[in-house]
């Protein structure tokens, strides 16, 4: 149950496979080993901190306090204001010197313990480890507090939540899910042992992203088990492949399968939330009572009356743009596409190779940012309707040129009929990296979205889509002290959220992007 069959592996394989994938999972250089803050001092939190001199913004009204100051104790904001306090505060003082302090950012889709790339070695598996613990210290240095896994190696996950926990790693703190409820043979559809021969092994020491169910019975039991400690339900809707083969169409859940999946979301008050990148998928959703769906529909854009019915069943949707941007896989033609050829699509093309070129090494080990790359040479090598027999799993390019193309114009008519949009990046697949974050921030100011907007969307929606608004999304008295503080202001120029200069979670600081003490910016 939860792989495909490990093939032609017998006893004697699978004893050392096994102890090969558990030696490799306990080795003290890759695991266990703490990572220090990034220019955080060893402060003392016992006493109330104080954030003094900031411009604090509102996100809920899109003003700014000026000379704002705010109060944290025991990870809780305790009291905030602007002006001169009235009295005098004992203990750890932080001065912002006139900086912008926004809420802790959210990503509300991401694999935290993927490693985001299209095929893996076991000769790297310590590039693919260290990859792994550092999406979690991305997050942070990127300004966000708090993350939606939305299908993880669920052992994997809850060690790396541990050590979160224990202050050995620095991360967010993780909405998780377990592992994605999958029919078997349905997206991501690929078997986990032609990706790699170890990964059957492997998955008994860390799990799997996917529960695949061959069958009711089966699902109801994966439902059961997969739901332990899991704050939603991960479902995926669609009924074609994302990948170049000849076979296009995979199975789904029948609508009984369904009717027991929220008859148990019902009883246990958890949220269920679908994959969905084709007008079928959305058709699916539309009929069950979803959360919110992820992804954009490519195959159309959506009618009015699609947008108005998913408005009128409070659907929110993560769009995920980004991932649609990473997958215009010009590699596969000679030349773009006359259909393909417009402003939007030649825009993000051009930003595309930018981020390639000189950003996305910063957010990804180099030797694996090195193998996607090249792994795109395939398009033009091997036919593209060979590519899955080759055992080659790359995306049908039409798919996200059709993304940009038709989800650009669904998603203004998402905006402007009032559904809640998140933010969120699908980081952990391939190409899309933890710490890349402000790719989708910046595709949605060129979809049309205010700064503003963009800022809410990656803040107090993303906190009501994860039903977490009385704890993250906003400064206000009662929430969690999740602060992130800017040099530049996010309303004129969303590039600000690019580089954060601190960033707490609970009252802690987590990052700095300087030594705190020489600048004067930390006193007690």
């Amino acid at each position: 149950m939860g792989t495909e069959p490990f093939h032609n592996l017998g006893r004697r394989d699978f004893i050392k496979y096994s102890l090969l994938a558990a030696g490799a999972l306990s080795m003290p250089t890759i695991q266990g080993c703490a990572i220090p803050k990034k220019n955080v001092p060893d402060l003392d939190y016992k006493s109330p901190l104080l954030m003094k001199n900031a411009r604090l913004v509102d996100v809920t009204s899109g003003q700014i306090m000026e000379n704002a100051w705010v109060i944290a104790d025991k990870g809780m904001i305790i009291a905030q204001g602007s002006g001169k306090m009235e009295t005098n505060h004992q203990g750890l003082v932080f001065d912002l010197k006139g900086r912008y302090l926004i809420p802790g950012l959210i990503d509300a889709h991401c694999h935290s313990t993927a490693s985001p790339v299209f095929s893996m070695r076991m000769m790297d598996f310590s590039h693919h480890y260290h990859q792994q613990k550092q999406n979690f210290v991305s997050s942070i240095e990127s300004g966000v507090t708090t993350i939606r896994d939305m299908g993880a190696f669920p052992v994997l996950l809850h060690m790396f939540i541990r050590d979160i926990e224990k202050g050995s790693l620095p991360g967010p703190r993780v909405v998780y899910c377990n592992s994605i409820l999958n029919v078997m043979g349905s997206h991501p559809e690929i078997p986990p042992s032609d990706v790699n021969i170890f990964a059957r092994p492997i998955s008994f020491f860390i799990g799997m992203i996917m529960n695949n169910f061959k069958d009711t019975a089966e699902m109801e039991q994966c439902l059961k088990e997969n739901a332990r400690g899991a704050s939603f339900i991960k479902l995926t809707l669609d009924n074609q492949t994302l990948f170049c083969k000849k076979k296009k169409e995979i199975p789904v859940y029948t609508k009984e399968q369904l009717n027991i999946i929220f008859r148990f979301a019902e009883k246990t008050g958890l949220p269920v939330v679908g994959h969905h990148q084709f007008k079928f998928g959305f058709n699916r959703a539309m009929e069950y009572p979803f959360h919110s769906i992820e992804h954009i529909v490519t195959d159309m854009v959506l009618s009015d009356d699609d947008v108005i019915k998913m408005a009128k069943r409070n659907v929110a949707i993560i769009p995920t743009m980004t991932v649609g941007q990473s997958f215009l896989m010009e590699e596969a033609f000679d030349g773009i596409p006359e259909q393909y050829q417009t402003p939007e699509i030649t825009e993000e093309l051009r930003v595309r190779k930018e981020y390639f070129k000189n950003e996305a090494i910063n957010h990804c080990d180099p030797l694996l940012h090195r193998q996607n790359l090249s792994i795109l040479k395939e398009y033009k090598i091997i036919d593209k309707d060979k590519l899955w027999e080759k055992k080659k799993f790359l995306v049908n390019p039409d798919i996200f040129f059709n993304m940009i193309g038709n989800g650009y114009a669904s998603l203004k008519k998402m905006n402007q009929a009032g559904i809640r949009i998140g933010c969120g990046i699908d980081a952990g697949m391939p190409l899309n990296y933890f710490g890349g974050n402000y790719r989708e921030y910046e595709i949605l100011q060129r979809v049309g979205f205010s700064n503003i907007e963009i800022l809410r969307c990656a803040t107090i929606n993303n906190a009501k889509i994860l039903r977490m608004e009385d704890k993250i999304g906003s400064l206000e008295t009662g929430k969690y002290a999740d602060m992130v503080a800017l040099d530049k202001n996010p309303l004129d120029d969303i590039r600000a959220l690019r580089k954060p200069q601190m960033v707490f979670k609970q009252g802690a600081l987590m990052f700095s992007d300087r030594n705190l003490h020489e600048d004067g910016t930390v006193s007690v």
